[in-house]
C-alpha cells in the first residue's frame, strides 16, 4: 500500500500531540476535581464543559477553516486555550467556586473542534493520493492519543497523585504549541466560492442519507460514552483498586482501537464503510456488556482491549463516507460540524454522569452504555433499507 507523504506525516504528528493532551484532559480533570472536592457530579460537569462549546463553535470554525489561506493561528489558539484551562483547573479546584471550574472548561473547549474535524479536514489538502491510508493513520492518531493520554494520567496519578497528573497534561498541551508551529497547515486547494453560512454543514449532513445515518449513529454512541471517564474510576473502586486505575480502561480501549485503525485501510478496501461502522458499534456494545459482567479488573481490561479493536475502523469508515459525499469546498465545515455534534453529545453524556451514577452502580452504567451502541445501529439500518430501492432503480436503468 502506498506510503503517505512527508507533509501528511508531519501534520499527523502535530495532530497526535494536540489530541494527546485533549484525551488526557478528560481523565486528569475528572480525577483532580474528585480528589479536591469529592464531588463526582461536579467532575462530570467540568468534563462536559470542555466539549459543550463545540455545539456552537464547530460549524463556525469549520466554515472559517474552508476559507483561511493560513489556518495555523486557529490551531495555535486552540493549544493556548487548552493549556490555560487545564492550568487554571489545576490551581483552582477545591479553592474556587464550581462555576469558575466550569468556566475554565468552557474556555478550553471554545476551539476544540480543530482537534477533531480541523486536523482531519487538512489531510486531503496535503496532496495525499492514498487517502485510505491517510484516513487510517488519522484514525490511528486518535487512538495513539487515546492510548497515551489516559496512560500518562494513570501512571502519574498512581505514582504522584491526581494533581501532578493534571500538571503533566497541561505541560503536554504547552509542548503541542511547538508541534503545531512546525507542521504544514495548507489552505483550501480549490476556490470555496461564496462564504458558507454556518448552518450549511448541518444542511449537508441532513440531506445526504449516508451522512445523516453515520452522523446519527456515531452521535448516539458518543453520547453514552460520555459517561465512561467517571464510571471507569468508580468501577476500579468497585473492584477494590484505586480510582486512578480506572484510566487503564480507556488505555485498553485505545490500545485495541489503535490496532483496529491500522488495519482499517485494508478492511475498507474490501468492504463498504457503512457496514464496517455497523459491525464496530455492535462489537463495542457487546464488549461493554462483557466488561460489566467480568469479576476482576485484569479480565475486564482484557475485554476492553478486545472491544477497542472493533472501534479502530469507526473513524476511518466515517471519514470515507464524508469524503465521497461532500464537495471539497465544504469538507472542512462538514467534518467540523459533525465532530462538534458528536463531541457535544459526549458532553451531554458527561453532564449526566452525576444522576446516572447515583441511580446505577458502575456495572449498570456500563450495560447502559453498551445498549446505547446497539441502539445506534438503527439509523444505519434505516439508511441501508432506503438504499435498496435506489440501487435497484439504478440497476434497472
Amino acid at each position: 500500500m502506498q506510503p503517505v507523504t512527508a507533509a501528511t506525516r508531519r501534520l499527523l504528528v502535530a495532530a497526535t500531540g494536540s489530541r494527546l493532551a485533549d484525551e488526557a484532559a478528560a481523565v486528569a480533570v475528572a480525577l483532580h476535581v474528585v480528589a479536591r472536592t469529592g464531588d463526582a457530579g461536579l467532575a462530570g460537569l467540568v468534563v462536559a464543559a470542555f466539549a459543550l462549546p463545540t455545539l456552537v463553535t464547530g460549524p463556525v470554525l469549520g466554515a472559517l477553516l474552508d476559507r483561511l489561506c493560513a489556518p495555523r493561528a486557529l490551531f495555535l489558539a486552540n493549544q493556548v486555550a487548552l493549556a490555560t484551562g487545564l492550568a487554571g483547573i489545576l490551581v483552582l479546584a477545591g479553592r474556587a467556586p464550581a462555576v469558575v471550574l466550569i468556566g475554565l472548561g468552557l474556555l478550553a473547549g471554545l476551539t476544540a473542534p480543530v482537534l477533531t474535524g480541523g486536523y482531519s479536514a487538512l489531510v486531503p489538502r496535503t496532496g495525499e493520493r492514498g487517502l485510505a491510508r491517510a484516513n487510517a493513520l488519522d484514525a490511528a492518531s486518535y487512538d495513539v492519543a487515546g492510548l497515551g493520554g489516559p496512560a500518562l494520567v494513570a501512571v502519574v496519578a498512581s505514582l504522584a497523585g491526581a494533581g501532578p497528573a493534571l500538571a503533566a497534561t497541561a505541560a503536554v498541551a504547552f509542548v503541542g504549541l511547538a508541534l503545531v508551529a512546525g507542521a504544514p497547515m495548507p489552505g483550501p486547494t480549490t476556490n470555496p466560492g461564496k462564504p458558507a453560512a454556518p448552518h450549511e454543514g448541518l444542511v449537508l449532513l441532513w440531506r445526504v442519507p449516508e451522512l445523516r445515518a453515520t452522523t446519527a449513529a456515531t452521535t448516539i454512541g458518543f453520547a453514552a460514552q460520555g459517561l465512561l471517564p467517571v464510571t471507569f474510576p468508580l468501577l476500579a473502586l468497585h473492584f477494590g483498586h484505586p480510582a486512578g486505575h480506572g484510566a487503564w480502561f480507556l488505555t485498553a480501549l485505545s490500545a485495541g482501537s489503535l490496532a483496529g485503525a491500522l488495519a482499517s485501510a485494508r478492511l475498507l478496501s474490501r468492504f463498504d464503510p457503512v457496514p464496517v461502522l455497523a459491525v464496530a458499534l455492535a462489537v463495542l456494545g457487546l464488549a461493554l456488556a462483557g466488561i460489566a459482567a467480568t469479576p476482576t479488573l485484569p479480565l475486564a481490561l482484557a475485554v476492553a482491549l478486545v472491544g477497542g479493536v472493533a472501534t479502530g475502523p469507526m473513524l476511518a469508515a466515517t471519514l470515507a463516507v464524508r469524503q465521497r459525499s461532500v464537495p471539497s469546498g465544504r469538507y472542512g465545515q462538514v467534518v467540523a460540524t459533525a465532530a462538534s455534534i458528536k463531541v457535544g453529545a459526549y458532553a451531554l453524556g458527561a453532564a449526566a454522569t452525576g444522576p446516572v451514577t447515583a441511580w446505577l452502580p458502575p456495572r449498570g452504567v456500563l450495560l447502559l452504555v453498551g445498549a446505547a451502541q446497539l441502539v445506534a445501529l438503527l439509523p444505519l439500518r434505516v439508511a441501508a433499507r432506503s438504499a435498496i430501492p435506489r440501487t435497484a432503480g439504478r440497476a434497472a436503468a
